[in-house]
């Protein structure tokens, strides 16, 4: 699927949620929510392209986040964000929910320089694979639909 809606680049997250009227629960949030839509978070310049794949040209976004516990050594920060991905992932595709898409690069996990520079896909994407569970891993694919 070709994408019919232009990208624009904008400096900062929460700038970019705020053009979609999006509230993280806090600033570290790996997925935020509208009134009607979840929105999740493509680094699509992620250090490991094989946990977050994305192709723009195709409407595909892959997942996969390795497990986090508290146990493993791991903040417990870190585990909440992760079962709040998690949920959401769930929650949209047990239910077939509509979601948006943020595309991200330059985050502390992206290879691009320069700060954190965001934009809207203007699309609607759908949750189309899930699987797993924050303590052993999961994973989930996202497509877009319209």
């Amino acid at each position: 699927m070709e994408p019919t809606k232009p990208i624009k680049w904008i400096e900062g997250l929460k700038a970019a949620y705020s053009q979609i009227g999006a509230a993280q629960r806090d600033q570290y949030s790996w997925v935020a929510q509208t009134d009607d839509a979840y929105v999740f978070s493509a680094e699509i310049d992620h250090i490991h392209p094989e946990d977050t794949a994305y192709n723009h040209k195709e409407g595909i976004f892959a997942k996969h986040v390795p497990p986090r516990s508290t146990g493993l050594g791991h903040k417990a920060l870190t585990v909440s964000h992760s079962r709040e991905l998690f949920e959401a992932a769930m929650d949209a595709y047990t239910n077939k929910l509509k979601c948006r898409m943020l595309l991200v690069k330059g985050s502390k996990y992206g290879t691009t320089k320069g700060g954190i520079k965001a934009a809207v896909d203007g699309h609607i994407w759908q949750i189309t694979e899930f699987n797993g569970s924050v303590e052993n891993g999961y994973s989930f694919k996202a497509e877009r639909v319209e």
